[in-house]
């Protein structure tokens, strides 16, 4: 059973004498490997958010999701996984690709409001806001880089990489709702074969495939839906579905992975408090999000005051991260295992709205490696202590895998799409 005083680190990335090469540098770098190798995330403090951007994004956020549902819908993008995701009404997402840059997200308002020029001030803070979740991304990757001895790869390695960004909307399901209550012991979004959740069963997709992903999927007894998938590389997927399913539904994440879902899920609840383990299905109310681990390099995540986020430590017991001001969530994903070749582990992690009154929004950026970026363990990581555990791939390899009918039978799957085989 997990410890209710259990909590990840918090490490500080806003002192004012944090630069590159200072000693100051040197110790919360040593912090942040020593985060990533026991907890594969931490809590970073950074007050270079200010409180008037914090609550500029959340005000963004309602605005943008108080939108009509034929509006967000507008939301599309040539690139597979970005664009409006909405699940079963209780979660929705909003994407939008490489978010630091202000013609992007000019172009994602005038998606919205098409017959004039976007909307200026909501581009704006949304703008600022990635950039600072940028900020952090690089300040921490130029940590990792450098604690490992692999410096000399640093600018290469920030070339290599995009942005997607998500805002995401998560309401806590009506008190008295069982159909939405989920358990531990199966997948929703596995049976939907949604991208960055472990586990994987398949479903009837018509899809609209682009050639960075090859999706594919069949029908398993058990789940009836219909799904329309507009499917590629990033973390995302846009599906309506309708399922009958009957058993356990494992719980939920923050990737902003998006699903329509109208489910008659017949559960027995096994998480609640702190410590995340009781038995009692009325007592907790779960978006129908499974546990999972990142597929990109990094996430960084932002809470605000509704907590949610729950995460995974190495001897399986979970931490359920409270929100506090100017803190984000740094989470380490499969790609970055592979390239620090095993030695920072990316977390299973799982998002449980239980406050029934209150709306939670997130906002979050994640770093993905390029299209044709191949991820490989540098030689400096590699000797007889730490023989090479990953073969290279490339980051779209690994979700056409992901998508296999092998693939959608495998837990771990960056383990089983390029783990080195021993002699």
């Amino acid at each position: 059973m997990g410890s209710c005083s259990l909590q990840l680190p918090l490490i500080n990335l806003a002192d004012k004498t944090l630069e590159p090469g200072s000693s100051k540098w040197a110790e919360v770098r040593s912090d942040v490997r020593k985060a990533l190798e026991d907890f594969g995330c931490f809590e970073a403090s950074y007050d270079k958010v200010s409180l008037e951007l914090q609550e500029s994004i959340m005000k963004t956020m309602e605005e943008l999701f108080a939108l009509p549902v034929e509006t967000k819908q507008r939301n599309v993008c040539p690139k597979p996984y970005v664009g409006y995701l909405n699940h079963n009404n209780l979660s929705e997402s909003l994407g939008i690709s490489n978010a630091n840059i202000l013609e992007n997200i000019n172009e994602f308002t005038q998606q919205l409001w098409p017959h004039g020029d976007g909307n200026e001030n909501i581009s704006k803070t949304i703008q600022l806001f990635a950039e600072k979740l940028v900020e952090i991304d690089v300040m921490v990757r130029r940590m990792v880089m450098e604690s490992f001895g692999i410096e000399k790869y640093i600018d290469d390695h920030l070339k290599s990489t995009e942005y997607r960004m998500r805002l995401m909307k998560y309401i806590a399901p009506p008190e008295g709702d069982a159909n939405t209550t989920v358990d531990d012991n199966a997948d929703l979004l596995a049976k939907l074969n949604i991208v960055g959740v472990e586990p994987n069963v398949g479903v009837k997709v018509n899809a609209d495939i682009s050639d960075d992903v090859n999706a594919n999927a069949s029908v398993n007894a058990g789940v009836g839906a219909n799904v329309n998938a507009d499917t590629g590389v990033n973390d995302n997927l846009n599906v309506d579905a309708n399922v009958a399913i009957g058993g356990g539904v494992n719980a939920n994440t923050d990737l902003g992975v998006g699903v329509n879902v109208n489910s008659n899920v017949a559960v027995n609840a096994k998480t609640g408090g702190d410590d995340v383990e009781a038995n009692d299905d009325n007592e907790e109310k779960k978006l129908g999000l499974p546990c999972h681990t990142d597929k990109n390099l990094f996430t960084v995540l932002f809470q605000h005051e509704i907590e949610g986020l729950e995460v995974k430590t190495k001897d399986e017991k979970w931490i359920r991260v409270k929100p506090s001001p100017n803190t984000f969530i740094v989470i380490a994903g499969d790609s970055l295992c592979a390239l620090m070749n095993g030695r920072i582990r990316a977390p299973y992690h799982r998002v449980r709205v239980t406050e029934k009154k209150r709306t939670r929004y997130t906002a979050a950026i994640f770093t993905c490696p390029k299209p044709d970026y191949v991820i490989e363990a540098p030689k400096e990581l590699v000797d007889e202590k730490h023989p090479r555990l990953f073969r290279p791939f490339d980051y779209r390899d690994l979700f056409t895998f992901y998508h296999s009918e092998a693939g959608r039978k495998i837990q771990y799957t960056l383990q089983a799409y390029c783990a080195v085989s021993e002699a």
